[in-house]
This record gives structure tokens, sequence and C-alpha cells, in this order.
């Protein structure tokens, strides 16, 4: 299913090949999101290709009827954070899926883990599923890592990070090999659920703590993994959450947007140097009272 949106997200292929398993809704997405859900009750596993900020005009169909029936529907979310030219319109900076319950939010960090990632929703498995993936690749990975994964092992600052903000954490430890700084990067795959262990693990190492990402500040995960690891007792002593910000992200290429925004690789350097130059700050990580 796709919403006018058939040669955005691919599907023309599809499309010529099984013309009666394709179905175009028009400009009504959350038509796309209660259809994919008659579909589901009815024991077919329908996917709902759509760019990331026009599903949010189906927000109140994927809550009343696919999330709070548990129906396997998966989203293909294309487009998620930054999308360069078409400007504000079409940026996925919201971190709404999340926020669903029973919502299963999958990040994709590069081709591989795309295409295994909707094999896995599709096949193995339940409830609504949204695999949430930006435009174009990711320039300096390219690997299948289907589980929260430390990409480069260091002590100084834990940076936690997903989708293609991977690649800005990479460039970002490239500049600091110079200095003598080692990043602890910490890629997730799924957003929700959420999994903190290998966060709380990290952090406890380095007492310093970076969230990357290419979402609005207000909902972001940044802040969800703050409160889950305050709840959990491990409070690191310097945190940054590295997002775009409250308001909304104008046109632009994505490079030139993610340096406006402070968010790219020579952002995360600069921000590691000022952490590291503090001289309050002390090691370790402290416990919440």
């Amino acid at each position: 299913i796709t919403a006018a949106m058939a040669d955005g997200t691919g599907l023309t292929g599809f499309a010529r090949e099984f013309p009666r398993r394709f179905f175009d809704v028009g400009i009504a997405e959350g038509h796309g999101v209660a259809m994919a859900g008659g579909m589901a009750k009815q024991g077919l596993i329908p996917v709902f290709a759509v760019y990331d900020s026009f599903l949010q005009r189906g927000y109140d169909m994927l809550v009343q009827d696919m999330a709070l029936e548990k129906l396997h529907v998966v989203l293909g979310v294309d487009r998620a954070g930054l999308v360069g030219a078409d400007g504000e319109t079409h940026h996925g900076c919201l971190d709404y899926l999340s926020q669903i319950p029973g919502m299963t939010v999958l990040a994709p960090a590069s081709f591989a883990e795309l295409r295994q990632m909707l094999r896995r929703a599709v096949l193995e498995m339940d409830g609504p599923v949204a695999v949430r993936y930006p435009r174009g690749g990711n320039e300096l990975y390219s690997d299948c890592i289907l589980e929260n994964t430390v990409l480069h092992e260091g002590s100084d600052v834990t940076v936690v990070c997903y989708g293609a903000m991977v690649s800005e954490a990479m460039r970002a430890q490239m500049l600091l090999d110079k200095d003598n700084l080692q990043l602890d990067i910490v890629k997730l795959w799924q957003l929700a659920p959420l999994d903190l262990s290998l966060i709380v693990e990290s952090v406890k190492k380095t007492g310093r703590l970076i969230i990357l990402e290419e979402d609005v500040r207000q909902g972001c995960l940044g802040q969800e993994i703050l409160a889950g690891l305050a709840e959990l007792g491990v409070v690191p002593e310097q945190v940054k959450l590295m997002n775009l910000g409250d308001g909304f992200v104008t046109h632009g290429s994505v490079a030139q947007l993610r340096r406006a925004w402070n968010i790219d690789g020579q952002a995360v350097y600069e921000t590691v140097k000022e952490l590291k130059s503090d001289e309050k700050r002390t090691t370790g990580c402290t416990a919440a009272k």
C-alpha cells in the first residue's frame, strides 16, 4: 500500500509485477493505515510504504485502527530525518511512532540492515512494526548488525546514535584520533521497545554521554534514554543532547543542514573536546539519590 508516492517509495516495479497486490490510496494516508489494519484483521500481512512526514496525517488511525488492536502491519517509513531540498514539509524529524504503545520501531543504518529488517518485520515479528529509514545511504557504514552494538570502543565519551547519524559518529572518531580521544560508539537498531543495557554499561565506563539524532528535541529518543538512566540510578556527569532543537528545519542539502544545526561529525568532535576540556569534571558516574 502507498499514498500517491509509488515512485518515491520505489514501488513501481512491484506494482507492475503484482497489480492485484498493489494499492495506491491517493493523498489519504489515514485511509492507508486503516485499510492496512483491516487487511491485517483478515489475516493478511500488509506493508504500507509512506514518507515519514506524511504518515503523521494518519496518527489517529495508527493508534485506534492498528496499535490498539495489536495488528501486524508493517510500516515502511521513508524519508526519516533530514531529506534536504524538499524543505520543511518533508523532513521526518518528529519521533511520534515510538510514543505509540505496542509499536516496534526499527532504525536501519545501512541498505543491508534495511533489507534484513524488512524481512524480519514481515516474516518474524508480530504486532505493528515500523522500519524508519532515511533518504539515501550511510556514507561510512555498510554492515548489517541487527542488535544494539558498540561499533567503536573507547573510554572518553559515550556516543549513542542510530540510522544516518552512525556515519557522523564514525566521522567524529576519525577526527578525534589525532587527539588520542576514543569514543564508545553505541549503535541502536531498535528504538522501541528500547533496551538500555549497552548504554548503561558504556556510561558507567565513560561518565560522559552524547546522544546524536536527526529528530527535534521534544519527544526525542535522547529524552527517553536520560529518563530511563535516571530511573536506573545511572546519571552521567556530563550530558549533551545533539539534535535539531525546538523549531522547524529549513530548506538546504542534508550536509548543509547537519552543519547548521550542529549534528555532523565536526560538531560531535567539537563537543567531545569541550566536554573533555571542562576542568570541573570528575571521573566516573554518580548514582541518583
